[in-house]
């Protein structure tokens, strides 16, 4: 069984950040002494402490929010390509349950929200910390560490300018209480911040290190893709274009030819990953351990077909989400589609066995399954399966919007918006599909062409968490949710509501509009 716990609030982390140091407020009501922990004035004193330091802002990565699809929830299930989402506690299917994200009928008080909040601002704050010390520090290498850690902190405000508007702006490392509550920024104030950091990574992680791309690491390649992504998202299509056309032309990333090399693990960090959250598992393939939970939610859940109980893997589901069916049978039947949702199976194992059929079953909704990966001598479902935040058809993509935003749908813009569509139908390799299938297009005007490069994201990036941020870019969030029987939808669902908890601990917080 699943459960959320409480996350601590960003004045949890400041109280812990201000013992750590030392500080003076706690010097008398502390009175035993701490012999695991080490000072942060004593430590990144050497490129190795700095190293450690930077793993520690990573793996925060891997949290509830990607780990435990929240990220997913936030992003396609209240974009409509997926139903489902939510808390995952409990066991079974739980994909096909109308819950407040499919409903728009989210509370400040929702797990996801609180989670997202106290999650990111801890992160953050691990990166101010290293940050602070680098930028002091004198040994060789810091300025990669650094580069790092601004392209990790701009990531985790994206993230949540993006769901809540303007946040307080935290730059600097805690070290007094008078530093904890502080007011909302302006988005305009947060966009600044993150632009700021994503040109001093871009300089700092320069020239590009190659074996950071394997290691799944930032690099310059990947701050010039989140800059691009940022500029997007504030429609300042020009700046957006050109930072994208600066990842096509640097000749490092580009498409994989079959789709489904994407999320296979024997294909991890490899030419289309700009930058993924890494997932390397721990080898136990026989139980449903901590760090392998998206494997297990994203993917089909036992069922009976034909009057026979099968399952897709040989362990206990959880099971979180479905495909829409209206947007599963609006998506043309490309291989993309296969490999990223279907209602079919080309396999089962008969449920509570190792005996493999291969017949195909057609199941009872469409079903999520691009990261589900199955090793069939064993019967488990793969682990290191890599979650992507930035793919190389992203700045495909993003290129051909931001272009026919400025200049109309010219011919580079609609080459890159078609060289995503004839990986859809796997030109080049044994499964290619006739032209027919999927055509290239051509002759569109300003709209259809925007119209078609949504469509592209929606299908593309389906169960990677885009597609919110793509409809609220053009203002058709509302009306998409409106389209799809949430009458309840309103402009304020443009952005999430900031957690009550927040609200209640620092009186400067003041609510978004309408909650």
């Amino acid at each position: 069984m699943i459960r959320f716990k409480q996350k601590p609030t960003y004045r949890a982390v400041a109280l812990a950040a201000l013992a750590l140091l030392g500080g003076s407020g706690c010097e008398n009501s502390l009175q035993e002494k701490v012999y695991s922990q080490v000072a942060t004035d004593d430590f990144y004193k050497t490129l190795d402490q700095a190293q450690l330091g930077l793993n520690g802002v990573y793996n925060y990565l891997w949290n509830d929010n990607y780990r435990d699809g929240q990220w997913v929830t936030l992003g396609d299930v209240t974009a409509f390509t997926l139903i489902g989402g939510g808390s995952a506690n409990g066991s079974g299917d739980r994909s096909g349950i109308q819950n407040e994200w499919n409903t728009y009928s989210w509370t400040p008080d929702a797990v996801e929200l609180v989670t997202a909040w106290d999650y990111f601002y801890q992160v953050i704050n691990r990166a101010n910390t290293l940050i602070d010390k680098m930028e002091v520090a004198e040994f060789q290498g810091k300025d990669k560490v650094l580069g790092e850690a601004k392209f990790l902190r701009a990531f985790f405000y994206f993230n949540l300018v993006r769901m809540f508007g303007g946040v307080p702006l935290h730059v600097k490392a805690t070290t007094d209480l008078s530093e904890v509550d502080k007011p909302r920024s302006s988005e305009e104030e947060v966009y600044a911040q993150i632009v700021s950091d994503l040109n001093a990574s871009v300089t700092l992680l320069s020239p590009l290190n190659k074996a950071d791309i394997t290691a799944g690491r930032a690099t310059t390649i990947s701050a010039t893709a989140l800059l691009s992504k940022v500029y997007l998202q504030q429609r300042k299509w020009k700046e957006a274009a050109t930072e994208a056309k600066k990842v096509l032309d640097a000749g490092v990333f580009s498409l994989f030819e079959d789709y489904e090399n994407i999320n296979n693990p024997d294909f991890q960090n490899g030419k289309e990953h700009i930058f993924s959250i890494q997932h390397g598992g721990n080898g136990n393939n026989t139980s449903q351990m901590y760090q392998t939970r998206m494997i297990y939610l994203f993917g089909p859940p036992a069922q009976t077909v034909n009057g026979v109980n099968v399952q897709f893997h040989v362990l206990k589901d959880l099971v979180i989400f479905q495909a829409r069916k209206s947007f599963f049978a609006e998506s043309p039947d490309t291989y993309r589609k296969w490999q990223s949702v279907r209602q079919k199976m080309p396999y089962y194992y008969k449920n509570g066995t190792k005996e493999l059929v291969r017949d195909t079953v057609t199941m009872y909704a469409p079903f999520l399954t691009k990261f589900h990966r199955i090793d069939f001598a064993t019967g488990y479902l793969k682990e290191g399966v890599n979650y992507p935040l930035i793919r190389y058809a992203d700045m495909l993509l993003t290129y051909a919007e931001a272009t026919n935003e400025t200049d109309g749908p010219t011919p580079q813009a609609f080459e890159a918006l078609n060289q995503v569509r004839r990986r859809a139908r796997a030109v080049g390799t044994a499964s290619e599909q006739p032209a027919t299938v999927y055509p290239d297009l051509k002759g569109l005007s300003k709209e259809e062409f925007r119209n078609a490069v949504l469509k592209e994201r929606a299908q593309e990036f389906v169960g990677e968490g885009h597609y919110r941020w793509d409809l609220i870019r053009h203002n058709r969030l509302i009306a998409t949710a409106q389209a799809n029987g949430v009458t309840a939808a309103a402009e304020k669902h443009n952005l999430f509501p900031i957690p009550t908890q927040q609200i209640s601990r620092n009186s400067q917080i003041k609510q978004n509009p309408g909650y």
